[in-house]
């Protein structure tokens, strides 16, 4: 005698769904490869060769002031020491009051410590330049860095002003 068993329930059907039956042909996974391989070895060879590098034209920029600077002090020091700027002509200038982190502490702390890093003596004079369009920029002629202020918002293109030639009344 055989044994009768129940027959066995139906198996369920699995749900399928349309993101389910996406299928990218390989083509398109080589091809997508093989772009993004060819963006960086273009990226590689222009930032090696400096093609797309834009430069400041040099003869639309004209000095107009080179100071030194100090108590631009140090990130996290209480309280932050006035930070003066000195003129060649022996004018002093308060930048930043002691303990306030203003824009022109931010940004001559940035050029300090790109001086530093070379073992460049920070004593020595940063010029604020003005271009053809009066826009601002803080220059580094040790370093050769230069910042546009104007990039900061507009209230901090002019936070130099006071360094200025001041025009006679």
């Amino acid at each position: 005698m055989t044994a009768q068993f129940p027959p066995l329930p139906p198996r369920p059907v699995p749900q399928h769904h349309d993101h389910d039956q996406i299928h990218v042909p390989r083509e398109v996974v080589y091809l997508t490869i093989g772009f993004i391989g060819l963006c960086l070895v273009l990226i590689m060879g222009a930032r090696m060769t400096d093609i797309g590098t834009t430069h400041e034209d040099p003869a639309a920029l004209r000095p107009v002031a080179s100071f030194t600077v100090a108590g631009a002090g140090r990130i996290g020091e209480e309280p932050a020491p006035a930070l003066v700027a000195t003129e060649a002509d022996g004018r002093r200038i308060v930048l930043a009051g002691v303990g306030e982190e203003e824009f022109p502490r931010l940004m001559i702390r940035g050029l300090l410590t790109l001086r530093e890093r070379r073992g460049i003596d920070a004593a020595l004079p940063i010029s604020l330049e003005v271009d053809a369009n009066g826009q601002r920029l803080l220059v580094d002629p040790q370093t050769g860095y230069a910042i546009r202020l104007a990039a900061f918002g507009p209230e901090n293109g002019h936070s130099f002003d006071t360094l200025l030639p001041r025009k006679a009344p």
